[in-house]
């Protein structure tokens, strides 16, 4: 059976053909980790500040009042229903006259007052829509109000079917709710006034809030859409903003010193500064949208794994760190390199992720000026590791050596490596705590997904992406290629 990591190796997505920076300017790998670091900071506060956008506090009576419902939409909608019709308005289903106010209807009908006192009711309940959207990552409480609220989702109907304290009344339920409630329907037959039939308003009351539910959904679901890509434009520009200036930046410093030292021209160093900005610029923007967007959404996932690692903010770190380095972490987290080979493969650039990292902390707290403390800090913090670095793995290379000799540069190899540790740490804790306890089902899903793609069997695709996605904790809506066509052609369901 094919391992889920024989199949990744294979059929990897990979950005960098070859993680060894030996070839590659120096400066260049500093201003690439830098990018790094200024992204995922970005992205960190990006999601918290979806986080805080999009929270919505859980449905109770005392949340309903203060959150959720509109009085002066239902009293808007009462005062329109009777401008409309000169003050002459009947209940919908029992066709009883109604009158404005619970004053005017005891006026006139006495006792029977609640069965001809209009008030506005919603025909798809708060209650019920805030519980099918209470879960959808980009919708706000504000969005759940106003569609919740809207004028056609208010009907003016007596207080009497308003209430679910009586035999007839519809309360918190839903439209299908009450005209299946086969009592309350018996009941409100002798309190129909019209000349309908209790079938006729049955199905009238069925065919109204069904269409209410759907015209939520609908509205929902297009406001969190919309919501969803104003989200990642703004977390992606915020990015884009903050990588590119940090390229800039720290590209800037390099490439003056590389004129001073006689590397460069003055117009090749400007070239490559504007190059390192746009291009950090560029894939800030793409990774800082992309990355806010998904870890907002997996922060509400019901997996308290999932949960955790975002939390962590392990998605970002982790999809920035293998741009960087391409696969040669994950092989050495999974055991399949040594050390030593790790560090040949990474060359400088392994250990100038942890130490351009933490140099640029400290420039940034001696040098208080955002951007510019950090990419002086990874300036210095380059100089000081990459020589003596970059002459121990040139002595591992090259030099035939004493078996002693080699024990003892390993061993100061191995002190270099030390500085990498919190990085290295963070990413073996993700590697065991995810694919230990996942690797058996998505190496049986994985290997499901391959057969069928070869036998050309679509339903057998479906199937194992379906196993991974029960695993995580996700929600499987389609279990064949006709469910799917199916799944695609139905409005109502919000994947979110």
């Amino acid at each position: 059976m094919i391992s889920m990591f024989d199949f990744l190796k294979k059929n990897k997505v990979n950005l960098k053909k070859e993680a060894d920076t030996s070839e590659k300017d120096e400066s260049e790998s500093n201003v690439e980790i830098g990018t790094g670091i200024s992204i995922n900071t970005s992205v960190r506060q990006s999601t918290s500040e979806a986080n805080i956008k999009y929270y919505k506090p859980k449905y109770s009576p005392k949340t309903r009042k203060r959150y959720y419902d509109d009085s002066n939409a239902r009293k808007s909608v009462a005062n329109k229903t009777f401008n409309n019709n000169n003050n002459k308005v009947r209940d919908p289903y029992t066709g009883s006259e109604l009158l404005r106010n619970k004053s005017e209807a005891k006026k006139k009908y006495g006792e029977d007052w609640q069965k001809h006192c209009a008030e506005a009711d919603h025909i798809d309940p708060l209650n019920k829509f805030i519980e099918r959207h209470q879960d959808n990552p980009f919708l706000t409480t504000s969005d759940i109000k106003q569609i919740g609220n809207s004028e056609d989702n208010l009907q003016v109907i007596s207080r009497k079917l308003n209430q679910n304290s009586n035999a007839i009344g519809k309360g918190g339920s839903t439209q299908l709710e009450w005209a299946s409630n086969s009592k309350k329907m018996k009941n409100l037959e002798k309190n129909i006034e019209s000349r309908e039939s209790i079938k006729r308003v049955t199905k009238k009351i069925k065919k109204i809030g069904k269409k209410a539910e759907r015209r939520n959904d609908s509205k929902a679901y297009k406001k969190g859409l919309h919501n969803a890509f104003e989200t990642a434009h703004d977390a992606g520009k915020t990015a884009s903003k903050n990588a590119g200036v940090t390229a800039l930046t720290m590209s800037g410093i390099f490439n003056l010193v590389s004129v001073i030292k006689g590397e460069k021209s003055g117009k090749d160093a400007l070239v490559d500064v504007v190059y390192d900005g746009g291009k950090a610029a560029i894939t800030g923007y793409a990774l800082g949208g992309g990355l806010t967007v998904l870890s907002h959404t997996l922060s509400c996932s019901s997996s308290q794994f999932i949960q955790g690692l975002v939390s962590s903010n392990v998605p970002a770190e982790v999809i920035t760190a293998v741009l960087m380095t391409g696969d040669t972490l994950i092989k050495w987290g999974s055991g399949d390199i040594t050390t030593q080979e790790c560090m040949i493969q990474l060359g400088a650039k392994g250990v100038n992720i942890t130490t351009t990292g933490c140099a640029m902390a400290v420039g940034q707290t001696l040098i208080p000026i955002p951007i510019i403390g950090a990419a002086v800090g990874a300036l210095v913090g380059s100089i000081l590791t990459s020589s003596y670095y970059n002459n121990l793995i040139n002595d591992l290379r090259t030099k035939k050596l004493e078996h002693q000799e080699r024990l003892q540069i390993i061993s100061e190899c191995n002190a270099v490596a030390e500085q990498t540790k919190a990085f290295r740490n963070e990413l073996v804790a993700f590697l065991n705590s995810y694919f230990m306890e996942y690797r058996t089902c998505f190496d049986d899903a994985l290997s499901k997904i391959q057969l069928s793609y070869q036998m050309s069997d679509a339903d057998g695709v479906i199937s194992g992406a379906n196993e991974i996605t029960l695993k995580l904790g996700g929600q499987v809506y389609y279990n064949s290629v006709d469910e799917f066509s199916t799944f695609l052609d139905n409005d109502s369901i919000d994947v979110f």
